[in-house]
């Protein structure tokens, strides 16, 4: 399954890339829970049916174009670390954003149970038990 898995990462994130809520939200598990980068400042998190959805609406409020871009991904078979970068422009501020971003996804049954996006690399890769 964990090939499988890498799959429906990918697919996740190219659908978050089109705004395509119905596809994002199809990869989903109906308790899954995404964790956006903020959520440790804000404590926002997105769970149930809808957080693909709700995530999609929330980013598009405060951004324009905001894209994730894959560049490495390591398969642990229940999981998938996606390391890569966050590019957009705020909504308002104009203000462009190119970050490293690494995006946890965790699986149950071929559905994504928990999407953790993070900012820092370090914390990322212990989260799974790895070091750079």
């Amino acid at each position: 399954m964990s090939r499988e898995n890498v799959d429906v990462a990918r697919a996740a994130m190219d659908a978050f890339n089109r705004r395509d809520r119905e596809a994002f939200g199809s990869l989903l598990a109906e308790d899954a829970e995404i964790v956006p980068a903020r959520a440790a400042l804000e404590g926002t998190v997105y769970r149930g049916s809808d957080a693909g959805a709700q995530y999609c609406a929330a980013v598009d409020e405060s951004w324009e174009d905001l894209r994730w871009d894959i560049e490495e991904i390591r398969n642990g078979g229940a999981w998938v670390l996606v390391l890569g970068r966050i590019r957009g422009r705020g909504r308002g501020s104009g203000a462009d954003i190119d970050a490293r971003a690494e995006w946890l996804v965790r699986f149950r049954e071929g559905l994504i149970t928990s999407f953790h996006t993070y900012a820092d690399r370090t914390e990322a890769l212990r989260a799974v038990g790895l070091s750079e």
